[in-house]
């Protein structure tokens, strides 16, 4: 050993220090069936089929937002858009397997996930950092208004649940799925998009 180089690290050896690090190996493809759900307020204008909220759903495997239109939040129509939605995640091969919501979750609501072999956790109130449908909630307004703002300025927007398809499928092209990154969230869900 020259004057200019230092020494090497010992190797580990009684609980002495050495500078050699170990990489741990993670699999970040194994499903993981979390997803969060949330209500948006109020829409400013109900329309032509009594819609007044959107329920959101982010599935975290797929990386996607669903977002259905919802006339009231009573529990028996929020219960039924999530059935629609947990029919949809499950049909397209993504079992739900946690839950998070608000602490605003129903009894039947409860029940239903609890059928479904479905684990729950309601957020604290005020923590609402916890639950990723909240973040979800903004990517998917943001979104959704940006499209509504590119339609013929005399649009009705009475009409606005008839554009909440075509923004879901819009958005979850542009998302990419965790599960196989070289698809989108929307080719996760539903295949290859057809263009054409």
């Amino acid at each position: 050993m020259t004057d200019t180089e230092e020494p090497r690290p010992e190797p580990l050896q009684d609980g002495k220090r050495t500078n050699c690090i170990y990489a741990a190996i993670e699999d970040i493809t194994t499903v993981t069936g979390a997803i969060a759900s949330n209500q948006e307020g109020q829409f400013p204008t109900m329309s032509t089929h009594g819609m007044k909220y959107v329920m959101v759903v982010y599935d975290y495997d797929s990386n996607a937002i669903i977002a259905e239109p919802i006339i009231n939040r009573t529990a028996n129509e929020l219960l039924q858009t999530y059935k629609s939605i947990h029919t949809l995640l499950v049909k397209c091969g993504l079992c739900p397997q946690l839950q998070r919501l608000d602490n605003e979750a129903s009894k039947v609501l409860k029940d239903f996930m609890e059928e479904q072999e479905v684990d729950f956790q309601l957020v604290p109130p005020g923590m609402h950092c916890r639950n990723a449908a909240e973040r979800a909630i903004w990517t998917w307004k943001n979104h959704f208004v940006a499209g509504h703002c590119t339609t013929d300025p005399n649009f009705p927007l009475y009409l606005w649940d008839t554009l909440v398809p075509q923004a879901n499928m819009t958005l979850n092209l542009l998302r990419t799925s965790r599960l196989n990154p070289h698809l989108s969230a929307y080719g996760q869900l539903h295949g290859t998009f057809d263009f054409n």
